[in-house]
């Protein structure tokens, strides 16, 4: 009869954290077009790669630009298709943070860290976004399940999982590398465990996740390895570096869990080592803090994105949400709320201003980097309205990327100002400005002037300015300038 009942629990919570992620899904899905955005500079960059489809790209790995590829393929190239596949892979990684919490410790633990997940500020802010996040942690969440699984059953399809997650994470973004790292640490810290390493599974999910990786190796070797020289140059600690932004960082961090759930992993921290012994306290702590160490010790020697560490986020979370569940519930609730309050206000700080009447500035606004372009693009479409033929010729992957997915309907062939040896962005890589684009009168559009490019050019003529008010404090402005008869570099 006990069986039956904790059977029927497992069964309620299961399904009601699966209806709460629908609800959760839909609403984000209503909230992005009402915010008045457009895409990211990331996320139209990613549009322009899911249209030339390859196995690597110049700062990223290609995963993202499949996913995309396939959620546009079904859906257009509209605004949600574009976003879709983080909005459901988020939530598909709250639902393997239930089935993490309920393997590790009880079905309630798992509801709650699932739950908790789906609504930390990390996620509520990248869950209005297509990122290689969405991919990473979703992979990473699901290698560390299939770790556990094959560990404890010894099954191969719990192996090939494993190696199959891992693989495919990396092909996300390279953080997924430091799964080994996590995972070799908490192979170490048990004598039994240290037998893995004789194991044929394990070196079969190796050798299956350099196999899906190898690709993207050969691609960086066709080209240089932009890839890898772009992940150096921002790792990259140069004589004139900062002191670092490891301050910033670990506000990031908190932020990113939210107040309530940052402390509950401190406290959880202490809890978690003097119960060392314990495989689930070994678990969770290996696969938080060497990520967490070694981002920290980058931002102490130069800079690190608080994004960088995401992975680790999901230990962390759930030891959070272990230590809280020791508590009263109304603590779990209270961090949860803080969360829901922080999200609430970010979605809905523009409904704020309109029902008082006054315009929102742009200093208030986290959104901002998203609005504008649209109306910006529109500014820009007559001008090749009035030369058919020109081609598009920007110095900088933001307009570049904007505009690519903005004018789409025209279908313009473009082109990036590129007098470097070495390509600095994706479009540099890939069309940059050649002779053989000489033939063709080219339109520059361009932030910055045209001083270092308009020497290079037999004839230069402005046609314009387009100029868009976005908001209070925040205007996007840049000229429209006719060139022809490229001389070269």
């Amino acid at each position: 009869m006990q069986d039956w009942n904790r059977s029927a629990s497992r069964s309620t919570q299961a399904w009601l954290l699966l209806l709460l992620l629908l609800l959760l899904t839909a609403y984000r899905l209503w909230i992005i077009p009402r915010l008045g955005v457009t895409l990211y500079i990331d996320e139209a960059q990613y549009w322009t790669w899911a249209k030339d489809l390859d196995w690597g790209y110049y700062s990223k790995p290609p995963v993202i630009a499949w996913l995309i590829a396939a959620t546009t393929a079904v859906f257009g190239d509209g605004l949600l298709a574009v976003k879709l596949s983080a909005l459901l892979l988020y939530p598909a990684t709250a639902w393997l943070l239930y089935l993490l919490g309920r393997r590790l410790y009880d079905g309630q633990t798992g509801f709650r860290a699932g739950l908790s997940f789906a609504l930390i500020p990390l996620v509520s802010a990248l869950g209005l976004a297509v990122s290689t996040d969405a991919p990473l942690l979703f992979c990473w969440a699901l290698a560390m399940l299939a770790l556990l699984r094959a560990l404890e059953y010894d099954r191969w399809r719990d192996w090939l999982l494993l190696g199959v997650a891992v693989g495919l994470g990396i092909m996300a973004k390279y953080t997924m590398g430091a799964f080994a790292a996590s995972a070799g640490l908490y192979l170490l810290t048990d004598r039994q465990r240290r037998r893995a390493f004789l194991h044929p599974g394990l070196w079969i999910a190796v050798a299956l996740a350099t196999l899906i990786v190898l690709p993207n190796i050969l691609w960086n070797w066709q080209h240089d390895f932009p890839t890898l020289r772009h992940t150096a140059e921002i790792t990259h600690v140069s004589e004139n570096a900062k002191t670092g932004n490891a301050g910033e960082f670990l506000l990031a961090q908190a932020g990113s869990l939210g107040p309530g759930f940052a402390l509950a992993y401190l406290v959880g921290i202490g809890f978690a080592l003097r119960r060392w012994h314990d495989p689930r306290s070994q678990f969770l702590l290996s696969f938080s803090l060497p990520l967490f160490g070694l981002v920290f010790f980058q931002a102490m020697r130069s800079e690190a994105n608080g994004n960088w560490a995401a992975p680790a986020l999901i230990a962390a979370l759930l030891l959070s949400v272990v230590w809280l569940t020791r508590l009263r519930t109304r603590w779990w609730l209270g961090a949860l709320a803080i969360n829901i309050a922080v999200m609430l206000a970010a979605y809905h700080l523009g409904d704020y201003f309109q029902l008082t009447g006054k315009p929102q500035p742009a200093r208030l606004d986290p959104l901002k980097r998203a609005k504008g372009w649209d109306a910006l693009a529109d500014g820009v479409r007559p001008y090749f309205a009035a030369h058919p033929g020109a081609m598009l010729l920007t110095k900088d992957r933001t307009l570049m990327a904007h505009l690519s997915y903005e004018l789409r309907d025209l279908d313009l062939d473009a082109v990036a100002w590129a007098p470097n040896p070495h390509p600095a962005d994706h479009y540099q890589l890939t069309v940059p400005l050649q002779a053989a684009n000489g033939i063709r009168p080219l339109i520059l559009v361009t932030q910055s002037g045209d001083d270092d490019v308009a020497p290079r050019f037999a004839r230069r003529e402005k046609l314009g300015d387009v100029i868009v008010d976005v908001m209070p404090g925040l205007q996007r402005h840049v000229e429209i300038i006719l060139l022809e008869g490229f001389r070269g570099y």
